[in-house]
């Protein structure tokens, strides 16, 4: 059995980030109790994975007893969450979440977990282009980052638990603190879903160029656009809670395409080329 002060798990929304929670701490971590929270049709679903299971409405009541809780909704529902799971937890307990942006979310716990009641900022960089219970897998977290946002009222022997459960998933946990966080997401995450939109939507401007492009589409095209099949509603409280990041990152972006456009004027494209495919190489060696 693995040695975890978190003996009963409560997850908070089982979408495709709670419901692989939920399925990698079953294959991982089964001696643990493993508490949902979600509306009817989706714990129908999940009955298999989980021990317990509430209704939002009963948030409180589900929290009361958890060691650990993630709360894996929307970012402006786990906002609206905050402030009522501080009230219920027990004291020693940890709450933590797995928000896309890191400031706003943190802020705003420090201002309700006290009294031996803790929290601390979560971040999972793993996903697909669907979410939902449906499209949830065991091994999601393996080989992916976790970031977790340091916390000084945190003990650091629960700091410690929370990352080696984390661990047991297969998530490599980097810990930052929330502005760095949200600023390199900006860059990593979120500029690049902004991009496939725009190359998606300029490279089918009408129906008969869209209907030719995609079937002369290989698979370099499929691959820079993927992103763009997700949807909006995952992603409009992300850009909404990183707006200031992911603006600079848009303008950097759009000065790298003017010097790009200047070197191919001037047949100077080589060097970009030359140090591009050396950071690619780069990061492939470290994955």
């Amino acid at each position: 059995m693995m040695n975890t002060p978190f003996q009963r798990i409560a997850v908070v929304g089982l979408g495709l980030i709670g419901g692989s929670l939920v399925k990698s701490f079953r294959c991982n971590a089964p001696e643990c109790k493993l508490i949902g929270v979600d509306s009817q049709d989706i714990l129908a679903a999940a009955r298999e994975y989980i021990d317990e299971a509430y209704a939002p409405e009963n948030l409180a009541r589900a929290v009361l007893d958890a060691d650990l809780i993630f709360l894996a909704t929307p970012i402006k529902t786990i906002l609206q969450q905050l402030p009522e799971v501080a009230r219920s937890i027990r004291r020693g307990a940890v709450a933590t979440d797995v928000g896309s942006t890191k400031s706003l979310i943190v802020a705003e716990a420090h201002k309700h977990f006290t009294g031996e009641r803790f929290f601390i900022g979560g971040h999972p960089l793993a996903g697909r282009e669907k979410g939902g219970w449906e499209n949830a897998v065991a091994d999601l977290f393996e080989n992916a980052a976790y970031v977790l946002t340091p916390s000084s009222q945190l003990p650091a022997h629960l700091s410690e638990a929370v990352t080696q459960l984390l661990q047991t998933l297969g998530a490599r946990v980097i810990k930052l603190e929330p502005e760095t966080h949200d600023r390199l997401v900006a860059e990593i995450s979120h500029l690049p879903q902004l991009l496939a939109v725009a190359l998606m939507n300029s490279t089918v401007r009408d129906k008969i160029s869209a209907e030719l492009a995609l079937r002369l589409a290989g698979s370099g095209f499929r691959d820079m656009t993927r992103l763009a099949a997700s949807p909006f509603a995952i992603w409009q409280d992300i850009l909404d809670s990183n707006r200031a990041n992911v603006r600079r990152s848009l303008q950097e972006f759009i000065v790298a395409l003017q010097k790009l456009a200047q070197a191919f004027d001037h047949d100077d494209l080589e060097p970009h080329f030359t140090q591009a495919n050396r950071l690619r190489q780069n990061l492939a060696a470290r994955r």
